[in-house]
């Protein structure tokens, strides 16, 4: 199946992701790193769409948490619903695969939205209505993409995270090399994909119902990972923030529910270990997506912290696999949509 064209992406992602790293250059965000510094912004809005929104979260995570005033909407919310959030003073980070999807052409033209102080892309096509409207591009440096989000989104979790440290003045360095690290992880992990999709296969077996739960830079993989099993395997699954499962959607805990846990940040993974547990107990086939040994686990290779939202998506890119196989599509084809989303 290495002829797929989808399997194949995923299968070159820990390459691309280096050559991602190595190209990446901090310093053209210098200047807006000093007028951050400065309070120059009134805030910084980060905005894309999709998959290309959802790599973006683990950067909104780091900037807030440094205190800044960020925000994190997708693009068609903003400029139909809240275009106030933009004003003339601030910092519009846009995240966006192809540059010129739908949403992001309408917000380039500033009819819905105020002109922002300036415009930061991290974005794959250079060329792109994005990529020329932006005052700095942060490439992706994917190379040519056809089928659903592979390499691309993988890269635009890598460099963005990146880029949140060089607007912070902090160590690109140190954690450019925690991010080879991670993609020399990914290269071992799916060297032998095969047999991890047959076993992820035996493991989940073909479930009624499926939920992907997370937390913390997690709710990147939650998310993304619900988007591509419908665009490639045409299998439907929820995402939950794991918190958020208990208010509400835990009704749904019964023995033909399956449920995807990662464990994710330090700071919140003995609560989802407590919900999986929990889960257990009501009999829903519940796993432990983690390098730490657990009974219920599907297992990842450790890497740095940076590294992990990265690593989280790889599962599920194999599972997409199993599940086509078992609906019986070709993985990663499309039938009613394309790469880039053209209409609103």
């Amino acid at each position: 199946m290495t002829n797929n064209p989808y399997i194949q992406d995923i299968l070159d992602q820990p390459n691309s992701l280096k050559t991602a790293l190595e190209q990446f250059d901090p310093a053209a965000l210098a200047p807006f790193a000093e007028a951050i510094r400065n309070n120059e912004f009134d805030r910084i809005l980060i905005t894309g769409m999709g998959g290309s929104l959802y790599a973006s979260y683990p950067v909104w995570l780091t900037l807030a948490q440094a205190g800044l005033p960020v925000l994190w909407v997708d693009t068609a919310e903003l400029i139909h619903h809240t275009p106030a959030l933009v004003t003339a003073k601030t910092l519009l980070w846009i995240f966006s695969q192809s540059g010129k999807s739908a949403e992001i052409i309408s917000a380039l033209d500033f009819g819905h939205i105020q002109k922002p102080a300036a415009v930061i892309a991290t974005v794959n096509d250079l060329e792109s209505p994005l990529a020329k409207a932006a005052q700095v591009q942060i490439p992706i440096n994917a190379g040519a993409e056809h089928t659903v989000s592979t390499r691309t989104y993988v890269n635009s979790l890598a460099v963005g995270q990146l880029a949140a440290l060089a607007l912070l003045g902090r160590d690109v360095e140190s954690a450019r090399a925690e991010l080879m690290l991670t993609a020399s992880a990914m290269g071992s992990y799916l060297a032998d994909w095969e047999s991890r999709v047959q076993q992820i296969g035996i493991t989940l077996g073909f479930p009624k119902r499926l939920a992907i739960l997370g937390r913390g830079a997690s709710l990147a993989a939650t998310y993304t990972g619900t988007l591509i099993l419908g665009e490639a395997s045409k299998f439907m699954a929820s995402p939950y923030q794991a918190g958020e499962f208990r208010h509400g959607p835990l009704e749904l805990a019964t023995s033909d529910l399956t449920v995807l846990i990662f464990a994710g940040p330090q700071e919140t993974r003995d609560l989802n270990l407590r919900l999986l547990n929990d889960l257990r107990g009501y009999q829903v086939n519940a796993f432990w997506v983690d390098s730490e040994k657990n009974e219920w686990q599907i297992e990842i290779p450790r890497v740095p912290a940076i590294g992990m939202p990265l690593m989280e998506i790889l599962p599920i890119q194999l599972l997409t696999i199993h599940f086509a196989e078992q609906i019986g599509v070709e993985p990663g084809k499309f039938f009613r949509t394309g790469k880039i989303t053209l209409a609103e």
